[in-house]
């Protein structure tokens, strides 16, 4: 987590975590995410947390699930950056990807594992080639 985002986050925490769900879910929905996957890339929260999440009632987040976000976040402006279209940019998550091994961006990600978010982010960053 870069500086700037850690001064927002020690500054109004609860606001932060309101904005940045809010935008997660945003993107959940532009990627045609469902409930029980939307769950596991925030890191498994409690049924109860997530159940308040996405009401829109957030009073904190861990930095867990805050880097989680980032990420995501991260992953969904890479993509508009690299595709002229914002619907092909959403499509690609769900696309196989044989960075992923035939899997999709998506279903890589799905492992509940921090890492594969990681290298998802990275990969969009990254020199490569988007089209296949």
């Amino acid at each position: 987590m870069d500086k700037h985002t850690n001064n927002i986050l020690q500054q109004d925490p609860r606001k932060a975590a309101r904005v940045a769900l809010k935008v997660f879910l945003n993107i959940m929905d532009a990627w045609g995410v469902n409930l029980d996957q939307r769950q596991v890339l925030l890191g498994s929260p409690k049924n109860s947390e997530f159940e308040q999440w996405q009401q829109g009632n957030v009073e904190t987040m861990n930095r867990d699930v805050v880097i989680r976000i980032s990420y995501i976040i991260g992953i969904y402006k890479g993509l508009g950056l690299t595709f002229n279209d914002r619907i092909w940019a959403d499509k690609w998550v769900n696309k196989p990807n044989p960075e992923f091994n035939g899997q999709s961006a998506l279903d890589f990600m799905l492992s509940g594992n921090i890492e594969q978010l990681k290298q998802v982010r990275e990969f969009v960053d990254g020199p490569f080639n988007f089209i296949h």
